[in-house]
């Protein structure tokens, strides 16, 4: 299990270090597959999710800038997610109060361009600022009963990595 985990890891972070060199066109389909469907309630598996980052470390780094972006990214620190997806989006509700809205394609969201689609059997959300850019690559157990989801975030010269791995309640 532990190999697998850092196998799709290792897929995970070298597609993400070939959107993050400059292959921000990948194609992304607008159509959710059949077998992908997040909703539901979801509760996080702490032994095959990193931590959350923690503010007051990000500033130690210097990363300042970075501390405000993550709040953009609640999927860092969320132990339950309730989600409702539908044809062309779906909606999130993190455990901390928040709640996000993800709609198929290319929207603009607060100061970010937000692209969202499937490559690959994957949900993509690629995030774009002028100062700042993130993506999260979810991916579903061939089971439907497991969703990993790899944060990456890169802003004011510093940037935040993680995975959260949550199963079906």
């Amino acid at each position: 299990m532990a190999c697998m985990t850092s196998y799709r890891l290792t897929l995970t972070t070298l597609m993400a270090a070939l959107w993050l060199a400059g292959c921000g066109s990948v194609s992304l389909e607008h159509a959710a597959p059949h077998s992908f469907n997040l909703s539901g309630d979801w509760v996080l598996v702490p032994d095959l999710s990193d931590a959350p980052p923690k503010p007051r470390e990000i500033r130690s780094r210097g990363g300042s800038l970075l501390t405000f972006v993550v709040q953009d990214f609640p999927v860092l620190d969320a132990r339950r997610l309730h989600i409702e997806q539908n044809r062309d989006s779906m909606g999130i509700s993190y455990d901390g109060g928040d709640y996000r809205d993800v709609s198929w394609g290319t929207r603009q969201r607060g100061l970010w361009e937000v692209r969202a689609g499937w490559n690959e059997g994957r949900l993509m959300i690629l995030s774009d600022a002028p100062d700042g850019r993130g993506q999260e690559i979810l991916t579903l157990s061939q089971d439907g009963q497991q969703l990993e989801v790899f944060v990456e975030v890169h802003a004011g010269g510093d940037s935040v990595k993680a995975v959260r791995t949550y199963r079906r309640a």
